[in-house]
């Protein structure tokens, strides 16, 4: 097959058909390659011409020109790599932005694995281990749905991925971070996404489910591809893979109350306190307090000031907080006080709830009283408590019921948020009743309109 070559100059192949606006634009902005992309041609052994799918843009500088096969078939995605293209030629010269965006097959041919990526971001980025672990874990996800790792598997053989064991989820893992990172492209990406959508059917609810769990896959592992790590790594890496890829917002989870909190505290003031006052506790420290599970889980007595009639939400030696919002003062009612009164009375414990070590380097969900939190999942299901975290929905009421009384600041305040929109869009629900009111008109009053 012989490529044939462009004759004209690049000013009269990639910019005659560029807009007046595009001149205006600054070469660092994207917009000013997107007239500047070219479909590249070339003919083939039976003389007929055929046109590559890829876009393609030629550069110039310091005296050199030379054309760059940007990839993609996506035009906004071509137009960012081209910009970025051009911004390494300006600051690193033709040697430098050869090597890395024009490299030889054999460099091609050295793109480093999926594994070989992960144990990179690991060992050089600045995320925590909790949270590497989530976004690896959606990372692999996506790789291993569009590298169709699993496929033609079915029953038991499918499900051998979450066999910890006998080695079948090791056996999984060896698969997925085999497979070289460049499988991930921006199409590749879009129609995962779409897939994954599709999947759900047309049953409204399971396909907004659906758009979810996708959007969050394609947001934290976006986060891998940033800057701030990849600059920072060694391997040598494929252009990003999200590039050009928008990701459709499929708006917030708003929270839906079907919780009676007074009822629900009766019942557990009933049936806990005597019986399983551990579980009566946990249920207090979440909707009295608010407290997510695993700031009630690592909590101690000395963030508990019984004076001041506050919890102490703070980093310690066992806790790191979700973020510097979520360390805060949180008042509670003299109802709620004397319930923690007169349970660490009877407590031997370090720790608020009765539970195993605490162990702060996990990068698992884990929780020192796991036992408490199962049964009392299981106790708030049988009365009827059918959001799927159960607990949690004890912190979304405790949000609404503080929002109701005393406003949405001061519930963004009492949940520890950092934005007031998650407060508002996620853990708020609806506590009073707002209606329009008009009096009905008398008989009397109805016959003096008529006249």
């Amino acid at each position: 097959m012989e490529t044939i070559e462009d004759t004209k100059s690049g000013p009269e192949m990639a910019q005659t058909d560029a807009k007046d606006d595009d001149s205006r634009r600054a070469k660092t902005h994207q917009e000013f390659w997107r007239s500047r992309l070219v479909l590249r041609s070339y003919r083939g052994r039976d003389g007929r011409k055929v046109q590559m799918p890829e876009w393609h843009v030629r550069l110039a500088h310091l005296g050199r020109r030379d054309w760059f096969n940007l990839d993609t078939a996506n035009q906004a995605a071509a137009a960012v790599k081209a910009r970025d293209i051009y911004v390494a030629l300006v600051a690193s010269g033709w040697e430098a932005t050869l090597a890395r965006f024009k490299p030889s097959p054999i460099a091609k041919a050295k793109i480093c694995t999926v594994g070989e990526f992960l144990a990179d971001v690991k060992a050089r980025s600045h995320l925590r281990s909790r949270t590497l672990k989530i976004y690896t874990t959606k990372l692999r996800k996506m790789v291993a749905d569009i590298a169709r790792v699993e496929a033609g598997v079915r029953g038991k053989a499918k499900r051998a991925k979450h066999d910890y064991v006998n080695g079948g989820r090791k056996a999984w893992l060896a698969r997925v971070d085999g497979q070289p990172l460049n499988v991930l492209t921006p199409e590749s990406v879009n129609a995962w996404r779409n897939a994954y959508a599709a999947k759900a059917g047309s049953d409204p609810v399971k396909r907004k489910s659906a758009e979810r769990t996708a959007a969050s896959c394609i947001r934290c592992s976006r986060v891998l591809f940033s800057p701030d790590i990849t600059d920072l790594l060694t391997v040598k890496l494929p252009p990003s893979p999200f590039a050009g890829v928008k990701l459709k917002d499929p708006g917030p989870q708003r929270y839906h109350s079907d919780i009676n909190p007074e009822w629900l505290l009766t019942c557990a003031e009933r049936e806990l306190r005597q019986a399983h006052p551990q579980q009566y506790l946990a249920l207090s420290l979440c909707l009295w307090a608010g407290l997510r599970r695993k700031e009630a889980d690592l909590l101690t007595w000395g963030q508990v000031d019984f004076e001041a009639g506050q919890i102490q939400v703070r980093r310690t030696p066992y806790f790191e907080p979700k973020t510097e919002e979520s360390q805060r003062d949180v008042d509670l009612a003299p109802a709620a006080v004397a319930v923690l009164r007169a349970l660490k009375a009877g407590s031997k414990s370090e720790f608020v709830l009765d539970g195993g070590e605490a162990n702060p380097s996990a990068t698992w969900p884990y929780y020192r009283a796991n036992c408490t939190w199962r049964k009392l999942i299981a106790w708030l299901q049988d009365k009827g408590v059918s959001q799927r975290n159960a607990v949690h929905a004890l912190r979304k009421e405790s949000g609404s019921l503080i929002a109701s009384n005393y406003g949405i600041e001061a519930a963004r305040e009492h949940l520890g948020h950092r934005d007031i929109r998650i407060t508002s869009s996620t853990y708020v629900s609806k506590k009073r009743r707002i209606e329009v009111s008009l009096p009905l008109a008398s008989t009397r009053q109805l016959r003096a309109l008529e006249v």
